[in-house]
């Protein structure tokens, strides 16, 4: 049963965040990039704050809780938006979306060094390293042509892969805390980090006038793969190993092309339908042993 709840929430949220590549899209028509995620943000965190409170949950007024808000609510949230948002100005999306392959990589090698139980083996380097050639194949390798023409924008977007990295292993090595508490914490801090910088930052004098529909993207980013995300993220993170968390990765830039394909009548391509199974088989061969011996290990301990 717990095995099911972890693969059902996992296919959800994979589901969730790739639906924001089109969300996206739609939002920065009339919005300011960074004003969408300080919007985007301000309100996952007001609605995270007020299910936890409605659930009676409260923030731990200490150094030691406020120190973990604030490192995953920058380092896995404000610093990464900024450092995507940089490096697309410079970077084609499909380049970003293979050097954002770099996080799942990295999440196994940290995990390997840092996290007890989670030890690097041939099946899981191999299957990372399949997930990451299902990216290149997804996007096709001209994508890979354009590295170096661009190095501040490129060393950017891996940085943000790294943080995502980072931020999942600091989460599993922190104290467990309610999941809600976490995420609505995580969620504040970044949001006013965001918010402070987006203000020091911004030109208003040349801001648009929205339209009706970027607003509606704004609200649902901020609904769905913001705050409702976040919180199966909190929930989830605590029950499955990060390698196997990190492999989501993968999986967002495959849903977000085909979620492109179905809703936005984007073109689907040849490459598409060949990377698709690369990077499930990649997922599989991390995450399947895996999964199954913390089964058995949880059904022994019943």
């Amino acid at each position: 049963m717990d095995r099911a709840l972890n693969v059902g929430l996992w296919l959800l949220l994979a589901v969730i965040w790739s639906s924001s590549y089109a969300i996206i899209k739609i939002g920065v028509e009339t919005i300011d990039p960074a004003v969408l995620v300080f919007g985007r943000m301000g309100l996952g965190a007001i609605i995270l704050v007020a299910v936890m409170l409605s659930r009676g949950v409260r923030f731990e007024m200490s150094w030691a809780a406020w120190r973990i808000y604030f490192i995953t609510g920058v380092m896995g949230t404000a610093l990464p938006f900024f450092l995507i948002s940089y490096g697309e100005l410079h970077v084609s999306s499909s380049l970003a979306a293979i050097l954002m392959g770099v996080a799942p990589i990295a999440s196994v090698v940290l995990a390997h060094f840092v996290l007890a139980g989670e030890r690097l083996t041939k099946r899981s380097t191999f299957g990372v390293l399949l997930g990451f050639g299902g990216l290149i194949l997804l996007f096709g390798i001209d994508a890979l042509s354009a590295i170096g023409s661009h190095l501040v924008g490129q060393i950017a977007l891996v940085g943000a892969a790294l943080c995502y990295a980072l931020n999942t292993v600091v989460i599993k090595r922190a104290p467990k805390r309610h999941p809600l508490e976490m995420a609505a914490g995580s969620m504040s801090v970044g949001a006013f980090f965001i918010g402070v910088a987006t203000l020091v930052s911004l030109d208003v004098s040349n801001l648009a006038t929205p339209s009706t529909e970027s607003v509606i993207a704004v609200i649902f980013l901020g609904v769905v793969p913001t705050a409702f995300a976040m919180m199966i993220f909190f929930f989830l993170v605590n029950r499955i190993e990060a390698k196997q968390m990190s492999q989501i990765n993968f999986a967002v830039p495959v849903g977000g092309a085909i979620i492109g394909v179905l809703w936005l009548g984007e073109q689907l391509t040849t490459n598409q339908l060949l990377a698709l199974p690369v990077v499930v088989l990649a997922i599989y061969l991390v995450t399947s042993k895996t999964v199954v011996r913390a089964a058995a290990v949880m059904s022994v301990k019943r």
